[in-house]
């Protein structure tokens, strides 16, 4: 990611946080076709030729030592600011693999339930009580332990509210139009809607926005392709298909606006912060995730009343129910309580850091996971990342031990209450961001590190063809389809796409602040028959991970292989590993989505040119400096060498925008940012295309100048 490698974009490919939507993305990928050109399939040496470092690395991951970790991590709980004793571990190990490693404590606001509670009243007066913490099965340990986590939504506001409900579909702001189009009343009422298509919390926003006194978000079987329980497949434990009891917990902060302490906004949280407004990132009615089992009796009881599902003709309104109508109502008699007390506080939250300190001072290279997980469980997310850090860490101390030291400077991060709305690493971020800005070279972020066996990364175009090529020396797992290597898996998969960055995991603070990122890890297809994962449950459990996903943490083992190899190239390569030609690539693939979005849009007659003519320039520039890395490293000259590794490192500042995106301070990067109206996944020239869809004209003229200046700048510190 020698051939030629086209990146292209997915706009909108993230519909989660730490997992990716495949439905979404393989929608995506054949609704660009005829826009983009994929990257074809390359012939890959097998099996692959590795260095004898490379061969070290690859060979230190042990899948039973993987399983240890995974067990260890998910017997506890370790929800944001109830681990110390898991960081003072996960410490320990790093320590031990030869890395000096310590805890940064950060105080953040939090959000716990007090009591919460949904009945449904029916129009002939019976009754119908959710279970907001999902079945105990036998087969699975934690899914019985005492102190289990209930199912909530952080940030959540507290109510006690009783009124008539309507069906919003995924609430989307066109799914919104279609109700209020058709006259359906939705002030003062309760939304249900279900989960996918966009972030959580742009549902409760969208409720909230439209007069709205409460929101139920459920989980519909839509989610899960073809493994479903009326296609012959068994719930788990005894099958792959969703257990109906599976509650998707979550955060509903409005995590396109900030992520990180909403109370410190652009600032790391202490103990003597001044404390904002959190409500201007945080919504002001209650909301309340439920099971497929919880939600039928709401959907059931709206039958025959309001818009109908052939009205509203909308994609994602119909799941996949079999005896659902999927009717908006109201119906009339029929109500929901909502019953949801949030204590809100500020506690200490621990971030663990490791460090080998390299030969260079001036380049620091970030690799990261998050440890804190929404159940006692958290086999995927996070905590499949957190075991194969641990074996990362084990893997880099056999160099150690060896008497390597890295050109550039290693940090490990082990983010705390990422699940909140990444909170430990964007403060983490925000109290060193002057030394990040000077130093570092990249981030490297694995969040869900397996929930499944299709590969897939997005990330920044100047380090996409290095990973491709990285992913060429990994051997694909046995078991799983005729994959020889994990790129060959990758490809299958993904067919070449690369999505860009939005937010929704740690990058995220990074990223915004101009720093290159990538996203990687290995999840599940519902439309291929992979098992189900059953995504911020109680069920994403040891049991499950070793029964379903990953029996044997093979995958485990290949994904930390990859990830390795990434890290150790980024941080002991002469010159940084970096493909600027294909940087410029992505941008002018981006360009032309953006042209998309401006010919549909009320403003057609916009004129994006400059940003054409700056990413002309940024091509000319990255052209020069990728010949000049070529001629340093044949000749050998290290006064070159040193300034192109300087040039690499900071020319992505450029695409950080001083002042931040129009309404979003923290969000800077003009390149690609969370969009406001689906919170996770990325919008392309982000500014402009904020602008457009507010219907400002004239911001969106000034957007374009402001862009087309950001590619310059980092044109210009390209050049040579």
């Amino acid at each position: 990611m020698a051939r030629p490698f086209i990146s292209v974009v997915l706009l909108g490919a993230l519909a989660y946080a730490c997992q990716r939507d495949w439905d979404l993305l393989h929608h995506r990928m054949h609704q660009h076709r005829a826009l983009n050109n994929h990257a074809r399939r390359a012939t890959v040496d097998f099996p692959p030729a590795l260095s004898e470092v490379e061969t070290i690395l690859v060979n230190s991951f042990d899948n039973t030592s993987i399983s240890d970790w995974s067990y260890y991590y998910t017997h506890g709980d370790h929800l944001g600011s109830h681990n110390k004793s898991m960081a003072e571990w996960t410490a320990q190990k790093w320590r031990d693999a030869g890395f000096d490693a310590y805890l940064a404590e950060y105080p953040i606001w939090v959000t716990y339930p007090e009591h919460s509670s949904l009945k449904l009243i029916r129009s002939d007066g019976s009754t119908h009580e959710a279970n907001l913490v999902e079945d105990v099965l036998a087969e699975d340990d934690t899914s019985s332990y005492p102190n289990l986590i209930p199912a909530y939504h952080a940030m959540s506001a507290s109510g006690n509210v009783t009124a008539e409900y309507v069906y919003v579909g995924r609430g989307t702001r066109a799914d919104f139009q279609i109700l209020k189009d058709a006259g359906i009343e939705l002030k003062g009422k309760i939304a249900l809607a279900n989960y996918g298509g966009i972030y959580r919390g742009t549902k409760v926003k969208n409720a909230q926005d439209n007069g709205m006194i409460g929101a139920v978000l459920y989980t519909d079987p839509l989610d899960d392709g073809k493994v479903r329980e009326e296609n012959g497949y068994e719930a788990y434990p005894n099958g792959p298909a969703r257990n109906p009891s599976s509650i998707q917990r979550g955060s509903v902060r409005f995590s396109s606006l900030y992520s990180g302490d909403p109370s410190t906004v652009g600032y790391a949280s202490s103990n003597d912060s001044a404390r904002g407004n959190v409500s201007l990132y945080t919504p002001t009615i209650p909301s309340i995730p439920l099971s497929m089992k919880d939600a039928l009796p709401l959907l059931h009881e709206l039958a025959g009343h309001g818009v109908s599902a052939k009205e509203a003709n909308r994609s994602g309104w119909v799941g996949k129910f079999g005896n659902v109508t999927y009717d908006s109502g109201p119906a009339p008699g029929a109500r929901i309580n909502i019953d949801h007390l949030m204590h809100n506080y500020v506690a200490p939250v621990w971030d663990v850091i490791g460090v080998v300190n390299g030969s260079s001072p001036d380049e620091v290279v970030v690799a990261g996971n998050h440890r804190d997980a929404w159940v006692i469980g958290g086999a995927a997310d996070p905590n499949s990342g957190s075991a194969i850090m641990i074996e990362l860490a084990n893997a880099f101390g056999k160099l150690l031990q060896k008497g390597w030291k890295p050109k550039r400077t290693i940090v490990l991060g082990s983010w705390d209450a990422e699940e909140f709305g990444l909170q430990g690493s964007t403060e983490w971020v925000e109290s060193h961001l002057p030394w990040l800005t000077s130093t570092a070279v990249a981030y490297l972020n694995m969040d869900v590190g397996v929930s499944g066996p299709r590969t897939a990364f997005s990330g920044s175009g100047e380090i996409q063809t290095f990973v491709v090529e990285q992913m060429k020396k990994v051997l694909y797992p046995e078991g799983w389809g005729d994959f020889p290597t994990l790129y060959d898996m990758w490809h299958n998969t993904t067919e070449g796409e690369i999505s860009p960055l939005g937010s929704g995991s740690d990058y995220a603070s990074f990223y915004q602040n101009g720093i290159g990122c990538i996203d990687i890890g290995s999840d599940g297809s519902g439309a291929k028959g992979d098992p189900v994962y059953h995504y911020h449950s109680n069920y994403d459990s040891y049991h499950w991970m070793s029964t379903f996903a990953d029996p044997e943490f093979k995958i485990h083992a290949a994904m930390g292989q990859v990830f390795s190899l990434i890290l150790y190239h980024i941080a002991d390569d002469n010159i940084i590993p970096w493909d600027l030609p294909n940087a410029a690539t992505v941008l002018q693939a981006y360009y032309s989505e953006l042209n998309d979005t401006v010919a549909e849009s009320d403003f057609s007659d916009l004129d994006i040119s400059p940003i054409g003519a700056a990413i002309e320039e940024f091509t000319r520039q990255a052209k020069n400096i990728a010949n000049a890395a070529q001629s340093a490293t044949t000749f050998n000259n290290t006064i070159i060498t040193q300034v192109i590794n300087s040039k690499y490192r900071d020319f992505a500042r450029g695409f950080a925008s001083v002042g931040g995106l129009p309404g979003r301070e923290t969000f800077k990067n003009v390149i690609s940012a969370p969009g406001i109206d689906n919170g996770y996944g990325a919008d392309v020239f982000p500014a402009v295309t904020d602008s457009i869809n507010s219907g400002k004209e004239d911001a969106a003229a000034g957007w374009v100048q402001k862009t087309s200046k950001a590619i310059l700048r980092a044109a210009e510190i390209l050049e040579i």
